[in-house]
């Protein structure tokens, strides 16, 4: 008999709290985008981590941003992003992974002329792809594109949803110094936003990612 995992109760328990008595959670959430998202977050826990925790990683690799804001002006927003990634497949020269993303915003905006505070915390699934060629040795280049759907512990930036996805792409240099290790350092361009037409002001970022691969 297949056992459901303690985490998918959780997000089970969640889903039947906005669609049966959603009323009760929106009353504790307050606001009716946070019950979307977070029906939209416990059917990505189900679907998504359930693999992820049960499939036998062949490899964990792991990412640490720092995305300084660019482009936009009135909103002046940093990133301190975590990625903890598992290769979950490879066709045709591309490697698709899955995995978690935490991240740190630091900033304001400015719109309206009105200074407002932009700090916040998100926490959600991601998946990215990548494009990896030899260069010289042990020395590799990648090309990859990620996207997170983040939880935010607010409305974040100021004026938008406690909600939203963050997509990144950028050039990677890999350096496989062992069989089974790797570092590597990146440059990406990151767009935050919750794709809606009203409440989104979405902010560009760009910055380095330096990265640690190990396979088991």
């Amino acid at each position: 008999m297949h056992r459901i995992p303690r985490t998918n109760y959780a997000a089970l328990h969640l889903m039947r709290y906005c669609l049966i008595d959603p009323e009760a959670l929106m009353k504790k959430l307050s606001s009716k985008p946070v019950c979307i998202a977070t029906i939209l977050f416990a059917f990505l826990m189900i679907t998504v981590f359930q693999s992820v925790c049960h499939a036998k990683a062949a490899n964990t690799e792991v990412q640490a941003d720092y995305l300084m804001h660019r482009i936009y002006a009135r909103r002046f927003i940093d990133n301190y992003n975590l990625h903890i990634f598992q290769k979950a497949h490879e066709h045709a020269g591309l490697t698709f992974h899955r995995g978690l993303t935490v991240t740190r915003a630091h900033g304001y905006t400015t719109e309206d002329d009105i200074r407002r505070n932009s700090n916040a915390v998100g926490l959600g699934p991601a998946g990215m792809i990548r494009w990896e060629r030899p260069i010289s040795g042990k020395l590799y280049g990648d090309l990859e594109f990620s996207g997170s759907f983040l939880i935010y512990n607010k409305s974040f930036p100021a004026q938008g949803r406690p909600w939203g996805f963050m997509w990144r792409i950028g050039p990677r240099l890999t350096w496989k110094y062992t069989k089974d290790n790797s570092i590597s350092l990146g440059y990406m361009f990151s767009h935050s936003s919750n794709g809606m037409r009203t409440k989104n002001p979405g902010h560009h970022a760009f910055g380095f990612s330096l990265g640690f691969n190990h396979s088991f």
